[in-house]
């Protein structure tokens, strides 16, 4: 046999090797789409989530009146609550190199022991600091659980259906506890019921640790080695700054404004305008459903029109609702009242669908050992922006003549968050994890290629 045919003879089985590993590599990458049972646990748990994060705010009379607190010290505690963004961050980092389950357990675990040390505790001291570890383990659950649904889901219209189906659960837990309240309410120790109703966080454990596995894809990432190479600051070097940068700083400038709007919304309608608590509190409810649709058309337009359009457009309709809220309604207005809620209404389908998009391109757009990171660093500038938004509302009522004039010329930095999410970041829409945050690829390019067979 001579060399010539000898080497002819081996190229089917060079071809046949090299078409194995890459078959491989590309298997090992592909996601494990979750089963039923997987599915429904995930959103037990941000229903439980949705629930437990507000607990505060609605507990608050009951807890002033507890502790003996005033308006001041009641402020102190909401703005103790800002440094939780800190420790969610960290859990956030810790997700991304020991597991997005692991951390996910441990947070339910803190969340209701925390939540426990908050029902017993006699002094403000330690409700506060059990306080600051629930709301940082509530905000690290949100993180850990989305990530790990959206790394499962099989395709790109999966991935923002995940997202959308996780905030709709979220949404359900909240509106659940503003139904309980009012009964909570007329028991003895009503808030320290509410809490001990947030213990429950433990019982999701083991169907957790059953049901749902670890992010194949994280798995993989870590027996590559990636995980280890990656650093706290990785997502702001190299081939990632640009979209961090982006993001990051659109988080900040829509949290200005989302703090002023969201804040001050009951206060303006009760305190300005002179609708009854009743009243407010109904349409605050009404709000409350109609962002909870908001996330479902979130999720479909962002599939059918892309990310970035989907949160541009509808963070516009948010803005928009937002100003009618706050500079109406008229002098000689009959119903102010609908015009107040009708405000409220929109501003949450805005909100709801425009951060589905957000989210969802957020956890499109970096590799696995950072996804989680990102994540943390979007829940630090939110934080820093809610302390920089009472600052600025404090600081432009007197000049504006009102708090209304503040909030509504606060809401054009969450326009300048649009326009900077808008022009600054990649669309993913059609495009699978590889494609839009390559493990391994030096440089992102600025457009994504068109995909044919979206994944």
């Amino acid at each position: 046999m001579s060399s010539a045919e000898g080497h002819s003879s081996l190229e089917p089985l060079v071809r046949t090797a090299e078409h194995a590993d890459h078959a491989t590599a590309v298997h090992a990458t592909e996601p494990v789409a979750f089963g039923r049972a997987a599915r429904y646990t995930l959103l037990a748990i941000m229903a439980y989530q949705g629930l437990t994060t507000p607990i505060l705010g609605v507990s608050a009379p009951w807890v002033v009146k507890r502790f003996g607190l005033t308006a001041t010290t009641l402020a102190e505690l909401y703005a103790l609550m800002s440094l939780s963004a800190f420790v969610t961050f960290g859990a956030a980092r810790l997700a991304d190199r020991v597991g997005r389950r692991r951390v996910l357990v441990w947070c339910l675990v803190s969340t209701s022991v925390m939540a426990l040390g908050a029902a017993l505790s006699n002094s403000i001291v330690t409700f506060a600091v059990c306080e600051l570890l629930r709301f940082s383990s509530v905000g690290a659950i949100t993180n850990s659980a989305i990530t790990l649904h959206a790394e499962a889901a099989s395709d790109s219209s999966a991935r923002a259906s995940a997202v959308g189906k996780l905030g709709m659960a979220a949404a359900l837990g909240g509106a659940s506890l503003l139904a309980v309240m009012p009964i909570a309410a007329r028991l003895p120790h009503s808030f320290r019921w509410i809490y001990l109703g947030a213990t429950s966080g433990v019982l999701f454990v083991p169907a957790l640790r059953r049901f749902v596995p670890e992010s194949a894809r994280w798995k993989q990432a870590r027996s590559t080695g990636v995980v280890l190479r990656s650093s706290l600051f990785s997502v702001f070097t190299g081939r990632w700054a640009r979209r961090a940068f982006v993001i990051v700083g659109a988080s900040l400038l829509g949290g200005v404004e989302g703090a002023a709007v969201g804040s001050w919304s009951y206060y303006y309608g009760v305190s300005v305008v002179g609708i009854s608590p009743q009243t407010m509190s109904g349409w605050s409810l009404a709000a409350t459903a109609t962002g909870f649709v908001g996330y479902r058309v979130g999720m479909l337009a962002a599939e059918r029109y892309g990310r970035v359009k989907t949160a541009v457009v509808f963070g516009l309709l948010h803005q928009a609702a937002a100003l009618w809220l706050y500079l109406g309604p008229p002098h000689a207005f009959a119903l102010p009242g609908v015009w107040i809620g009708l405000g409220l209404c929109f501003s949450g389908l805005g909100a709801a669908s425009s951060g589905t998009a957000k989210t969802t391109a957020s956890v499109e757009l970096f590799p696995t050992a950072l996804r989680v990171t990102i994540m943390g660093f979007i829940a630090l500038a939110g934080a820093l922006a809610t302390g920089l938004s009472n600052l600025l509302v404090a600081a432009l009522v007197g000049p504006l003549g009102g708090v209304a004039h503040a909030i509504a010329l606060l809401s054009f930095t969450g326009v300048a968050s649009l326009v900077l999410f808008g022009y600054g970041v990649d669309e993913t829409r059609g495009h699978n994890l590889d494609e839009t945050a390559p493990e391994h690829e030096a440089s992102p390019t600025r457009a994504l290629p068109p995909s044919k067979d979206p994944v």
